[in-house]
């Protein structure tokens, strides 16, 4: 296995001797695989027993979903180098996972740890404990087992290298060519006040060169500037006096006649007088447009609400530990597992119940590449692209998640279209959060949908969140989620499971909803020769086609993510 070598920092000095020096500071991490022994104990489910000719043989199709190691002595965990298995009776590798996580106990501590290349042996269940229902059976088990877990050995070092000097060679200075002004302008000028010079070209070869500064009188113009236009306004009107006083039946004509001449002389400053007032009445049409369809777009949120009960609102967390690098005394821990339990029913009432785990390294990950994503704000196709990689970074950080679907599909042999209904009405029965950039203050809203569901004392609420939306790794770690952040754990999740799955946005409704093509009747989207079932996630017991009627216009919807 290769060594990893990453340089920390270079720092250049000078030496007793003079020359000058490069400190390289690194950090080689070694691979090591740390062996452990000890008595596994835990839980399994698998199909009847029908005989015990060889020690359970007929057990070997069965699933072990909880498992505890208990390594009692030092002597337990020993580095680089397997240990010797003196047993015959070897549990058939290919019925075991391929990754065993289980809960480690040594010293009065308990850690989770993920034993990799397990080897299973002298497999005994405890008869006592056994349960049949129908075709299958559970029980529990004891057993030997060893293998190891993975990791990096760190060390930091410093390398100190000699820097060659560096001789520097004086090159030819170039001379210049002076430049002869010759009469042939460049079109170019420069002015300074009543100052002007002119560009010229030089006479033996292409480059410019300024000629001199030179005065130059203004155009004279009129001192009176704007008074002139008014004196001669003036005028006209002691000269249309004088016409009253000669001529008084035009006593009533003539201030119309004067009203339409000085309209035709302002008619030009007028003009963008009310171009400017148009423009000015214009933005403020806009603006309050786009304010009342904010408004009236409210985000669309079902009723009844989910209330969790206090065992599904708590979260275990268990630390991952590694052994450390100079002693299998003292475990490290380098990660932690956080646990949590849910409790649900599908649409015909049946309950699912179990337990899920997220890696804290998978969610700070999560977050981290949320708050790093580099995306153009104004862009059209801003939210797809957002939620997109959203999906694309967490679909392998769902683990936990898989495998207990897994665990209640193999349990209850559910079709595609039930086992769909077991996972949608598992997010359906999460409490809806809002989730947003700033604050949880009402206050620091305007839109009518936001300040009220703040206001309420029941609301649930996740600020301070980029983009307005918790990842699925956040989602299912903190069990807030809006409408995008449930369609998008959902689209990662069917995507897992190879359905033709997409995700429908509204920016009119300020709603997000799920699509799935499976035979079932209701509201569905046509895309091409492909129907999507429309699927309510934020309500409980919300079945697919089956969408309200303020929001099944399916004209203001369109697709933002679609798996196949």
């Amino acid at each position: 296995m290769n060594k990893i070598i990453t340089i920390i920092n270079e720092e250049p000095f000078t030496g007793e001797d003079g020359n000058a020096y490069l400190k390289i500071t690194k950090e080689i991490k070694t691979p090591r695989k740390t062996y452990i022994r000890g008595l596994l104990s835990g839980k399994y489910r698998g199909n009847q027993i029908t005989n015990d000719q060889f020690h359970n043989t007929s057990l070997f199709d069965f699933e072990i979903y909880e498992a505890l190691v208990d390594c009692s002595h030092p002597k337990d965990f020993q580095k680089n180098q397997p240990f010797a298995i003196n047993s015959k009776n070897i549990f058939p590798k290919n019925k075991l996972p391929k990754t065993l996580l289980v809960q480690l106990t040594t010293q009065n501590s308990s850690f989770g740890i993920n034993i990799l290349e397990p080897i299973v042996y002298d497999f005994d269940t405890i008869r006592k404990l056994h349960q049949t229902e129908g075709d299958e059976v559970f029980g529990s088990f004891t057993a030997g087992i060893t293998g190891y877990v993975f990791d990096y050995e760190t060390e930091i070092v410093q390398e100190y290298l000699l820097v060659p000097e560096i001789i520097h060679t004086s090159s030819p200075l170039v001379q210049t060519k002076k430049c002869e002004c010759s009469s042939i302008e460049t079109g170019e000028a420069e002015r300074l006040g009543n100052n002007v010079r002119k560009e010229y070209y030089c006479k033996h070869h292409n480059d410019t060169t300024w000629g001199k500064w030179k005065y130059e009188k203004a155009t004279p113009t009129s001192s009176l500037g704007c008074w002139s236009s008014i004196s001669w306004i003036i005028g006209l009107i002691l000269g249309v006096l004088f016409l009253m006083a000669i001529l008084p039946g035009l006593i009533y004509i003539i201030p119309l006649f004067i009203f339409f001449f000085l309209l035709n002389i302002l008619a030009p400053y007028l003009k963008w007088i009310f171009r400017i007032i148009g423009a000015f009445l214009l933005l403020l049409f806009v603006g309050s447009l786009f304010n009342s369809f904010r408004q009236s777009s409210s985000h669309y949120v079902p009723q009844p609400k989910v209330v969790d009960s206090q065992k599904e609102t708590r979260s275990e967390i268990i630390p991952i530990i590694t052994p450390d690098n100079n002693s299998t005394d003292k475990p490290s821990v380098t990660n932690n597992m956080i646990k949590r339990y849910r409790v649900w029913s599908d649409y015909d009432n049946k309950k699912y119940e179990g337990f899920y785990y997220i890696m804290q390294n998978d969610l700070n990950n999560s977050s981290d590449f949320k708050n790093n994503l580099q995306l153009e704000q104004n862009s059209t196709n801003t939210y797809d692209k957002i939620i997109f990689n959203l999906k694309e970074n967490d679909k392998n950080k769902l683990d936990g998640l898989y495998h207990l679907f897994d665990s209640i599909n193999n349990k209850n042999k559910l079709s595609k279209v039930k086992f769909a209904e077991m996972v949608v009405s598992f997010v359906q029965d999460i409490p809806y959060a809002i989730i947003l950039e700033k604050g949880c203050n009402a206050s620091l809203y305007s839109d009518r949908f936001t300040r009220n569901y703040l206001l309420n004392s029941n609301s649930i609420c996740d600020g301070y969140q980029r983009f307005g939306i918790n990842t699925p790794v956040e989602f299912i770690a903190n069990l807030k989620g809006d409408c995008d952040s449930r369609t998008v754990l959902l689209y990662t999740i069917f995507s897992h499971y190879d359905y033709d799955v997409a995700v429908l946005s509204s920016e009119l409704y300020g709603h997000s909803i799920l699509g799935i093509n499976l035979p079932v009747n209701g509201t569905a989207y046509a895309y091409r020769s492909q129907k999507y079932v429309m699927w309510e996630t934020t309500a409980p017991n919300c079945k697919p086609g089956i969408i309200p009627n303020e929001i099944s216009n399916l004209n203001n919807w369109r697709i933002s993510l679609k798996s196949k």
